[in-house]
């Protein structure tokens, strides 16, 4: 296996991101992860009134009012640099004046001037803060309603909406939809407050939807859940040893994480248990530390096998619970290149992804 770019991470905490892949627990938290792991799937067979759809919206922005009431919108580019756009024609200037001149920014930034003004006046004057979301639909890529119901592709998954249902019929009222994720205080915040509650911000003709639950709990194999227990319980020991790393090697939870990410986007999950030391002499992890996790390896060699069969085991009880999700009744269906399924599902308790990465690939 060879990969062109890897970045090491230096400290265990950049392991993951907020919200983690359940089977990445295993190396975050060790052996600890896994029994959570355990634990979550276990929920979900009684409990799954914290999952939300993980809309694959694009793309990103954000947008509110100042504390003069005075409303911005900008894309990622701007919140990042703290360039306000307080206008439509602000934020056209700004598009079209960074980057290199690419084809496809003029027609952007008309697209997201005329958003700007949709926006404003979706959001109530009294309204203070900003709002990050993903777009779904807009005037530039507006949805499509057809006998199969109403759809729309913002990236890479398509929805399907039945017209008949609420959302179906606030739909129809509206030119853009934006799912939101989180609130900020001040322009620029680089954390902010997952958003529940976004009536306020549905004043006009702007669908703004929050989290998108499902309705529908799933079987939970607990053959498969015990099986994941017994794996993690048999060789807690050898995994979290491993996982403390050693002198000169703080952080091989860091080029684990990677391994699999990197293995996941090149579809080859079915080379994680044998690949990772072809994949480790081919990447830019430096010799030194290569020697070490080999050494490591050899004095504790039940650690990386029991770490990447836990990660395929609980990829394959989560796979089963996504496909019952994505076969169950639903108001929204999602296919991606005209397969069932989208890109998963988050369970907002336990700030985890239940993304199906045997087929899912980041664009």
């Amino acid at each position: 296996m060879r990969f062109s770019e890897f970045k090491i991470l230096t400290e265990a905490a950049k392991v993951g991101r907020e919200y983690q892949h359940l089977e990445d627990l295993v190396f975050v938290d060790g052996s600890a992860g896994a029994i959570k792991a355990v634990h979550i799937l276990n929920k979900l067979g009684h409990d799954s009134k914290d999952i939300a759809i993980k809309w694959d919206g694009y793309p990103t922005m954000y947008w509110g009012r100042d504390n003069n009431g005075e409303f911005v919108l900008v894309g990622k580019n701007g919140w990042m640099k703290g360039n306000i756009s307080k206008s439509a024609k602000e934020l056209y200037s700004f598009i079209t004046s960074t980057g290199k001149g690419e084809d496809w920014r003029e027609r952007f930034a008309k697209e997201m001037a005329t958003i700007f003004d949709i926006m404003k006046q979706s959001t109530p004057a009294s309204f203070r803060g900003y709002v990050y979301g993903d777009l779904l639909y807009h005037p530039g890529k507006p949805y499509e309603t057809s006998d199969a119901g109403i759809t729309f592709t913002p990236n890479q998954v398509t929805y399907t909406v039945d017209p008949n249902s609420e959302l179906g019929k606030r739909i129809t009222n509206t030119t853009v939809g934006v799912v939101v994720h989180t609130k900020y205080s001040e322009f620029g915040d680089k954390s902010g407050q997952p958003i529940s509650d976004v009536k306020d911000l549905n004043q006009g003709p702007a669908l703004v939807l929050g989290q998108t639950y499902v309705t529908h709990t799933p079987e939970v194999d607990t053959s498969e859940t015990k099986d994941i227990q017994k794996i993690a319980q048999a060789n807690g020991a050898a995994i979290d040893e491993f996982l403390a790393g050693t002198k000169g090697l703080s952080n091989p939870a860091g080029i684990i994480y990677t391994y699999v990410n990197q293995t996941s986007k090149a579809q080859k999950l079915d080379q994680l248990e044998t690949g990772f030391f072809d994949w480790l002499s081919n990447s830019k992890v430096s010799q030194g530390q290569q020697a070490k996790l080999a050494a490591m390896h050899e004095s504790n060699p039940k650690a990386l096998p029991s770490i990447f069969k836990l990660v395929k085991r609980i990829m394959a009880a989560k796979d089963h619970i996504i496909q019952q999700l994505d076969d169950a009744p639903a108001d929204v269906k999602q296919s991606t290149n005209g397969e069932q399924g989208g890109e998963g599902y988050v369970a907002l308790g336990s700030k985890t992804k239940l993304v199906p990465r045997t087929r899912w690939t980041p664009s």
